[in-house]
């Protein structure tokens, strides 16, 4: 009898430690930058941010591109995600799957994106970001000392993007 009262309440215990994660689709219906986009939901209509990304930003060298491919990838099709909030923008802060696979192991891969290390420690996307440095893949095509990571792109004035944040002049960085 005791067993049964230390059984029920050590799975009472965990079922409240562990949340469950409610996963939702959606539609993609616009591609705003390489990180950012508008969901449809039923009648729903919301703009999202990946969690553990940074893409480079639109006016900044490769942002084009990297939005380019993203819009190429994403717009039009199904996405499962899982919300965990909303940032100081009021988009709401997502983990995206495509086909069943993670977005932004897929961005991070192809040189699309930055593994965002101020927000997430996940040690397979840091190898991923290396692999992508490793094999020039997109916004690496030079190297990385040719690159401006966009959290810092955002804190420069225009004086300082110009002087840290010239980027690549590579001919592959405009065609990959």
């Amino acid at each position: 009898m005791r067993l049964k009262y230390i059984v029920y309440y050590l799975i009472l215990m965990f079922s409240n430690c562990t949340p469950a994660l409610a996963q939702s689709t959606a539609r993609v219906v616009r591609v705003k930058d390489g990180d950012t986009y508008v969901f449809r939901s039923g009648a729903r209509v919301f703009t999202v941010r990946l969690t553990k990304v940074d893409a480079p930003e639109m006016k900044q060298a490769f942002g084009f591109t990297a939005y380019q491919c993203v819009n190429q990838l994403l717009t039009g099709k199904a996405v499962e995600y899982d919300s965990v909030g909303k940032d100081l923008y009021g988009r709401v802060l997502v983990s995206v799957k495509l086909d069943g696979k993670r977005l932004d192991s897929l961005l991070i891969r192809n040189g699309w994106a930055w593994h965002y290390i101020a927000y997430d420690t996940e040690t397979m996307l840091d190898n991923l970001m290396n692999e992508a440095i490793m094999t020039h893949s997109g916004l690496w095509a030079c190297g990385v000392n040719h690159v401006c990571p966009p959290w810092l792109y955002r804190s420069y004035n225009e004086r300082n993007r110009a002087k840290y944040c010239k980027g690549c002049t590579n001919y592959l960085l405009t065609q990959k």
